[in-house]
């Protein structure tokens, strides 16, 4: 017979009504710059993309699995979507390019950054 045994070494704060201690918030860094190709993928998977890549991927998966029956596929769908995107990203335009750059920016400038002197700067220095 197995007998359970409580762990009384340590309080609790919250079931003994003691909130001496503060909670840190923790913030979001700002994110890092989109890839070339993650950003024309943000621009022109939805519109462009989609059932090239559901094709793809319905067709490998087919031939994944006649030759190996009983196996996962070596790839995903999301990896055969990235090789995809980025191959397309090669052979976009100088036009689309511009878009490309344009989105990047436009995202790294959008993403919310902390006022300089408060406690959100100190904490997001601190997480950094």
């Amino acid at each position: 017979m197995i007998t359970w045994f409580h762990n009384h070494t340590r309080t609790l704060t919250s079931t003994r009504g003691i909130h001496s201690q503060s909670v840190l918030k923790l913030l979001k860094p700002k994110p890092k710059n989109l890839q070339g190709w993650q950003a024309y993928h943000a621009l022109t998977y939805e519109s462009q993309w989609k059932a090239d890549v559901d094709k793809i991927w319905v067709e490998y998966k087919t031939q994944w699995e006649s030759e190996h029956p009983d196996e996962k596929p070596e790839k995903t769908r999301f990896e055969i979507m990235n090789d995809f995107m980025k191959e397309k990203f090669t052979q976009a335009t100088p036009e689309i390019l511009k878009q490309v750059e344009d989105y990047r920016k436009k995202v790294k400038e959008e993403s919310p950054v902390p006022s300089a002197g408060g406690e959100e700067a100190t904490n997001l220095a601190l997480q950094s």
